[in-house]
């Protein structure tokens, strides 16, 4: 048992030698990028190697069939920081043939749809950013929305959804009218919301929580088309026309 104990540790002993002379011989000057490796998915939106290869092929700057000793990681972090949803980029050379690059991206909280076509997100520290590679479940805003509104009172919106989590199930899609007030369509019942201006949002809410649960509980889900919680203390209903 000794002896074979003994070959065991000088295996693994031989080996563990073998890797790090690998790790620290210097990379061949003729070594060829064949791929990319993404580090800290869990930050990032990007999930496939290939989405992001595509962008930088884009910029002209795929690593992959070039000259270790060519590529510019400098340039590769500087091209992808352009992007409005990358919060951060950080790019190296691996020992072997390989890139390592680390995307940290925004993380959305809304998504914004303007009645001039114009599509985007806010992000956690409400900062407008326009593309994700892939779908989230979000709560939609629509409607006469401009930068500025975006930034503030439907920023101080989507934190407050966030941050709560029954009403960011419930609410589904926010309409923004021409005087800047909102009607939220919630995901249970078919009747609309008239919020008002983005203000007392947390009372609003809870006056609402009040009504759903003591009223619309009783009565049930479909028995007013309008709720309108814009007038002081009082949730005002607005019946079915049928």
């Amino acid at each position: 048992m000794k002896r074979v104990l003994s070959i065991v540790i000088l295996a693994l002993l031989l080996a563990y030698i073998g890797i790090a002379l690998a790790a620290f011989c210097p990379r061949p000057e003729t070594a060829v990028c064949d791929g990319i490796e993404l580090i800290g998915r869990s930050t990032s939106q990007f999930e496939r190697e290939d989405e992001v290869v595509g962008l930088l092929e884009r910029f002209g700057l795929s690593p992959i069939g070039k000259p270790m000793t060519e590529i510019s990681c400098r340039a590769i972090e500087d091209s992808l920081r352009t992007l409005s949803l990358v919060l951060k980029c950080d790019c190296f050379k691996s020992v072997g043939t390989k890139v390592g690059i680390a995307i940290t991206c925004r993380t959305p909280i809304m998504r914004i749809i303007t009645d001039k076509g114009r599509s985007g997100y806010i992000d956690r520290e409400g900062v407008l950013f326009d593309r994700l590679p892939k779908p989230v479940y979000l709560p939609v805003a629509t409607g006469n929305i401009d930068k500025e509104f975006a930034e503030k009172e439907l920023y101080q919106m989507a934190c407050f959804l966030q941050k709560d989590e029954f009403w960011n199930a419930q609410i589904e899609q926010i309409n923004v009218n021409a005087a800047h007030e909102l009607e939220l369509v919630p995901r249970v019942g078919n009747n609309i919301i008239r919020f008002g201006k983005v203000e007392k949002v947390k009372y609003k809410f809870n006056k609402l929580r009040t009504f759903y649960e003591k009223g619309l509980s009783q009565v049930g889900w479909n028995r007013y088309d309008i709720i309108d919680v814009r007038y002081g203390d009082q949730v005002i209903g607005i019946k079915n026309k049928k």
